[in-house]
């Protein structure tokens, strides 16, 4: 289910170190099958990855019951929380994970920009990862010692502009209402999957109920690509996403080299849904497949 960005660090990290991955699998309705869980968990279990929101399916993972799984065999828990931040109140005493990454340009922000919260006492037994100025407390010639968290991994000059930026836009959001922004989306994507379910060939990926569910919404048309029917939505001024939404694994375990992915947030309506309905209906018409 995982985003590359919550798979390929952790696949280089296991080349470096020797360490093995291991994954749960995706059911048919897009839920993770967490029956094998506490199989997969052992002493020698060191980090958990988890994404909070399937940036594909839309599915809203149970991270916190993962979370305490792991965490009663002592290993350390990463939330992916790029989906989920933006779109919804997010606690991390909620999550009980010890780190949370989010991206700034999924949330009214600029892109080059993230954000990784650390669990206090996880973060004081690390080392740095950079050297460089503002991170060392004091430097010899045969030794140096370092800053107290966070600073402790912010070496050199940060990105200052696009800090401000993020902050402005977390103020943006928080202006709105997380919960505000959550209760407008589920609305729209219960719209959106009743209207989808109306069109002959759609299939809609993941999860059906919009209160377990995110705003992203994949679909594929019978006998057309998505990258085609993106084409056809383009030109109807429809902007939607077509390919594996860098979710390559998942799409095989979908039975699937590609989808469209349509994306509802604060700034939609119900008539952006009814823009897209029509499109496929054109596309349906364009490739033949009206009947």
């Amino acid at each position: 289910m995982e985003d590359h960005s919550n798979l390929v660090p952790w696949q280089r990290l296991a080349e470096r170190r020797g360490a093995r991955l291991r994954f749960l699998r995706v059911r048919s309705d897009g839920t993770l099958d967490l029956d094998p869980l506490d199989r997969l968990l052992s002493e020698r279990t060191r980090l958990v990855a988890i994404t909070h929101q399937s940036n594909v399916l839309g599915t809203i993972n149970p991270v916190r019951y993962v979370a305490d799984r792991a965490h009663a065999v002592g290993a350390v828990v990463l939330v992916d929380g790029a989906q989920s931040v933006p779109h919804m109140p997010v606690r991390v005493a909620d999550l009980g994970c010890d780190f949370l990454a989010f991206s700034g340009h999924k949330m009214c922000g600029p892109t080059g920009i993230g954000v990784l919260w650390g669990r206090a006492e996880v973060l004081d037994r690390m080392p740095p990862f950079h050297g460089g100025g503002e991170m060392i407390e004091r430097v010899e010639l045969e030794r140096s010692t370092y800053k107290a968290p966070p600073h402790r991994f912010e070496a050199g000059t940060p990105n200052i502009a696009d800090a401000i930026a993020l902050g402005v836009a977390v103020d943006y959001l928080e202006g709105v209402g997380m919960e505000a922004v959550r209760e407008h989306e589920k609305s729209l994507v219960r719209y959106l999957l009743a209207q989808l379910r109306e069109v002959d060939g759609v299939r809609v990926y993941g999860p059906q109920d919009p209160e377990v569910r995110g705003g992203a919404v994949a679909f594929t048309v019978e006998g057309v690509h998505p990258h085609d029917v993106a084409q056809v939505l383009d030109g109807e001024g429809v902007c939607v996403r077509a390919g594996h939404h860098c979710a390559q694994p998942l799409h095989r375990a979908l039975g699937v080299a590609a989808t469209t992915r349509a994306s509802v947030y604060l700034y939609n309506t119900p008539e952006d849904v009814d823009a897209l309905v029509r499109g496929l209906e054109r596309v349906r018409r364009f490739f033949g497949r009206d009947g």
